[in-house]
């Protein structure tokens, strides 16, 4: 079994919705115009109605009360709209999924507190697109979905040795299944035709490689996630892997630095939870 036949059997269980699609399809369109792009976000209730929340809330920080869809691209610009859709899509496509290896809330808290570091990190380390990075976040950890689903036997053993011998998952994965969640996330994100800036970022946030394209962002999701597993070991009882000190290199910022920005997101995180699950 490699990442690749696993995603290969889950095509079509996993796909991004069709509002998405649509969008991307028009944005990429040279002839297509805000007001093109507007109308396809407002055949879907849903997505329209969380990007008017989004634009609108204190996490985005616009200035002025946004009340129109065409409004609110233009204000956001298209690429942000574009990674707000897609974090929005990627977390409608999954809500149907029920595991008894995982609580699903639990899941999405994890997914969020880590894209809200991320976007915090991202800042500081003076990355252009934060929003990027916030979207890596809210997509890393789908990996582990696919596994549950596709493979719940080895999924349970890999979680019960974890909780046992207080080992990290990711080490016990690479163990058992000969290859590890950010992998599958990657394979699956790349499946979705997204852009390599995302698929990979997502795939190599584990094992960093220097010489990868998105070294940066690669770093920044793997410090987030890390800081949220070592928040998260006290109450699942599974280890956190250790911090790579080569990204926290990658992004000129401290351990104290982190310390700050974690707290700085978990104030946040009550608040990004309501614009996408409510």
């Amino acid at each position: 079994m490699t990442p690749q036949i696993l995603i290969s059997e889950v095509e079509g269980l996993f796909s991004l919705p069709k509002v998405y699609l649509k969008v991307r399809e028009s944005i990429n369109d040279p002839k297509s115009t805000i007001n093109d792009v507007a109308l396809i976000v407002s055949q879907d209730p849903n997505i329209a109605a969380q990007i008017l929340k989004i634009a609108n809330s204190a996490f985005f920080g616009f200035a002025t009360k946004i009340e129109s869809i065409p409004r609110a691209i233009f204000i956001m610009g298209l690429a942000q709209l574009q990674d707000i859709v897609l974090a929005a899509s990627a977390i409608n496509a999954f809500k149907g999924i029920s595991s008894d290896l995982i609580n699903m809330k639990d899941f999405w808290v994890h997914s969020v507190f880590c894209a809200a570091i991320a976007r915090l990190l991202a800042q500081k380390s003076n990355v252009i697109d934060s929003e990027r990075l916030f979207v890596c976040g809210i997509l890393h950890d789908l990996g582990h979905l696919v596994i549950y689903v596709k493979c719940p036997n080895q999924a349970s053993k890999i979680l019960s040795q974890a909780k046992q011998g207080h080992e990290p998952v990711v080490l016990l994965e690479k163990e058992i299944l000969g290859f590890d969640y950010a992998e599958v996330s990657g394979e699956l994100l790349k499946s979705w035709k997204l852009p390599a800036s995302l698929y990979e970022t997502v795939a190599n946030h584990v094992q960093l490689k220097c010489d990868e394209r998105f070294s940066l962002d690669s770093a920044i999701i793997h410090i987030a996630n890390i800081l949220v597993l070592q928040d998260e070991s006290p109450k699942t009882g599974i280890s956190a892997p250790n911090l790579d000190l080569h990204a926290l290199q990658l992004t000129g910022l401290t351990e104290e630095d982190l310390d700050l920005i974690k707290l700085e997101a978990r104030r946040s995180l009550a608040e990004i939870l309501k614009l996408f699950f409510t």
